[in-house]
């Protein structure tokens, strides 16, 4: 297959480039990260609007304690250079754009509809928690909703083994009551941003509709066909979604949501061929 650039693609690459190199001069010119405004935020967290649903896709991660970054918006595009204009050619642009679209949003809802049930247990556990403390209910609280925020994750385990060494001190119940608001704050923090969704359901639409493919490996020289390399970030993913490891902030499961949207979406056309192809 002769590889070229595609209208739709060329033009998803030149916004996400643009939007990138827009927010990047917006932060250090006049000190506004806009993803604080553009990225999709938990439904409990004042900054939440529905627009972000359509905008997050396009926001990618610029900058990191201070230190501005790259890899986030290029890996993304990298991806969507060498796999969108295989569906594409396929397709029409007008479709692409479609499936590309369809797939951001589904992994975008199902990414926050998860997180806003996540959020809601957590409220409920923390105001039982405040209600009724003791070592035992605040180490519930730590290991069952705490695993993301690393830095509460730690301090919250500091606390506990002082709890737990005097469960009737005044302090350590006023300081893990404290800590427990905290975690729930910290919870309602939630932003994603980047077009990660859209492009593993790119990665699962070329997948399916051209699996024997070979692509070559970007680090490897060696050709490998798209399914299996669909099927091994798949894997990848759903291994990191169950670890659920503290401190990774990568929104694995709205990866794998982008590829259940995808699959969803080409099962569908496949089955109204008369309308669709």
């Amino acid at each position: 297959m002769n590889f070229r650039i595609t209208p739709a693609v060329k033009n998803l690459l030149l916004i996400n480039f643009g939007v990138y190199v827009l927010a990047v001069f917006i932060y250090y010119q006049y000190q506004v990260n806009i993803n604080d405004y553009l990225g999709l935020h938990s439904f409990f967290s004042k900054s939440f609007q529905v627009y972000q649903f359509v905008t997050y896709m396009f926001m990618h991660e610029f900058v990191r304690d201070g230190q501005l970054v790259f890899g986030h918006v290029f890996f993304n595009m990298l991806a969507l250079f060498f796999l969108g204009p295989i569906l594409e050619s396929r397709w029409g642009s007008k479709r692409f754009i479609f499936f590309y679209l369809f797939t951001g949003l589904g992994a975008g809802l199902s990414y926050w509809a998860v997180n806003a049930y996540e959020v809601y247990q957590l409220r409920e556990a923390v105001s039982y928690y405040l209600e009724h403390p003791s070592p035992g209910e605040f180490a519930k609280l730590v290991t069952g909703f705490n695993r993301g925020l690393y830095r509460y994750w730690l301090e919250s385990e500091q606390i506990l083994e002082i709890f737990d060494e005097y469960p009737q001190n005044i302090e350590a119940i006023a300081w893990s009551k404290t800590k427990a608001m905290e975690i729930y704050e910290a919870s309602t923090w939630f932003s994603m941003v980047g077009a990660s969704g859209c492009v593993y359901g790119v990665l699962m639409g070329a997948g399916l509709i051209f699996p024997n493919t070979e692509v070559m490996l970007l680090f490897i020289p060696i050709p490998v066909k798209i399914k299996y390399i669909a099927i091994g970030l798949g894997v990848m993913e759903l291994y990191h979604q169950v670890k659920d490891a503290p401190n990774d902030q990568v929104a694995h499961f709205a990866h794998l949501a982008g590829m259940a949207f995808a699959y969803i979406l080409i099962r569908y056309w496949n089955r109204r061929r008369d309308v669709f192809y």
